[in-house]
């Protein structure tokens, strides 16, 4: 094993491309408790780079290894690589050639499942997962809302909601989505506009029993809305760089509100829920229930400024890859 490694990491906030800098690191010495790993496969995934950007900077630690997910092989006490694959999740940031974990989170990848499959299956399928089965208490044949539906996750929430006999109701700003959605899973998918005007009530003749918000601002405003009083309204993203209007969503419409953050869930379950949730993503994905992005293309680390050019086109088509070489 080498005695250095080459990293991206990024010492102050701004565009990716300008502000991420390729650097050579020492291997760490690891505690008890701590595994090493050597990389495989990282994912670009649009909240990696929020916090580069520094709308998280008031708890983000500079400099800072991006990378929120990843998988990659356990290196033995030796420092030799095994066969045995893990996810690079709760670590030290993904996108360098070796990741160390904290042992007690290890999650341990199935042989049958590939690695573009397993490296990104954490940050979304796990916020999905969770949402559907243990924050929202939605039974089946309710009606759940969601927009931003041109986003990667709406896709996973399409697949997930059907499974559980959850009716998905997708807004989208482009109807060019709307057939990818409605094969994936959607029961309705609705433009934007439409929501503007009238409510989910007067469109399908249901309303809503929760509605998850990606987008914020007017948007969510529009999503809320469409919700029955009494459900729930929870706050997943802000795609639209504006806040809802919380006082008037919870007191007028009277919704039940909430702010989903998968960091605070990981913190609080238990051992047992952080695995059975991974292995359950695992049997979905095994089972072809579960249909996650095919790699767009898959770049060693030294080229990290094409991809991120090539992640943050809009015509990409599927997934951005790094891998160590």
């Amino acid at each position: 094993m080498p005695q250095t490694f080459p990293r991206l990491r990024f010492s102050r906030f701004g565009s990716p491309e300008q502000v991420i800098a390729l650097e050579d690191a020492v291997i760490p010495a690891l505690q008890p408790d701590q595994l090493l790993v050597q990389m495989r496969y990282a994912p670009i995934n649009p909240s990696d780079l929020i916090p580069i950007y520094g709308q998280y900077a008031h708890r983000t630690l500079l400099p800072q290894v991006p990378g929120y997910e990843g998988v990659g092989r356990a290196v033995d006490p030796r420092g030799q690589p095994t066969d045995r694959r893990v996810l690079t999740v709760m670590g030290d940031g993904s996108w360098q050639s070796f990741v160390t974990i904290d042992s007690a989170k290890t999650i341990w990848v199935p042989d049958d499942i590939d690695d573009a499959s397993a490296a990104q299956i954490y940050i979304n399928p796990l916020t999905c997962w969770v949402l559907l089965t243990q924050w929202l208490p939605l039974n089946e044949g309710d009606i759940l809302m969601i927009n931003g539906g041109g986003s990667a996750i709406s896709l996973l929430f399409c697949q997930l909601a059907v499974l559980r006999g959850i009716r998905l109701v997708v807004v989208v700003r482009n109807a060019a989505h709307r057939q990818a959605l409605l094969n994936a899973g959607a029961w309705r998918v609705v433009e934007g506009q439409l929501l503007q005007q009238y409510r989910l009530q007067q469109l399908t003749g249901h309303a809503a029993r929760a509605a998850i918000d990606c987008v914020g601002g007017e948007d969510g405003l529009h999503l809320a809305l469409s919700v029955s009083v009494a459900g729930d309204f929870v706050a997943l993203g802000l795609l639209g760089n504006r806040q809802v209007d919380w006082q008037y969503i919870a007191r007028q419409l009277r919704l039940r509100t909430s702010l989903f953050h998968l960091r605070k869930w990981n913190a609080q379950a238990t051992p047992v829920q952080w695995q059975a949730a991974f292995q359950q993503l695992f049997h979905l994905v095994r089972r072809g229930q579960l249909v996650l992005q095919s790699p767009a293309a898959i770049y060693p680390l030294r080229q990290y400024k094409q991809a991120l050019q090539h992640a943050a086109d809009s015509k990409t088509q599927g997934k951005v890859f790094f891998t160590p070489e």
